[in-house]
């Protein structure tokens, strides 16, 4: 796994601790605000590279899960393995 993805996990860990911990609060409301956000903005992902990731070669259901955890940072890893590969 990649350093980039790593750091996406961590931010992703961060934001859902200070959403369940601070609930009510300022930090709490907003925590949750951004992670509805960025599942929102990841589903469009999915749905744009749906074909992108069935033509990709090996298990579908693990590559658009991938790619709504870590958007573009996967499909640009599975870009680069298909030109050295």
């Amino acid at each position: 796994m990649s350093r980039a993805k790593i750091i996406m996990l961590v931010v992703y860990a961060v934001l859902a601790l200070l959403a369940l911990t601070q609930g009510g609060s300022a930090v709490g409301d907003w925590s949750l605000w951004i992670l509805l956000g960025l599942a929102a903005v990841h589903l469009i992902e999915v749905a744009v590279f749906f074909g992108f990731c069935r033509n990709a070669g090996g298990s579908l259901p693990v590559h658009l899960v991938n790619v709504f955890f870590f958007g573009i940072l996967h499909v640009n890893e599975v870009k680069a393995a298909q030109a050295t590969g």
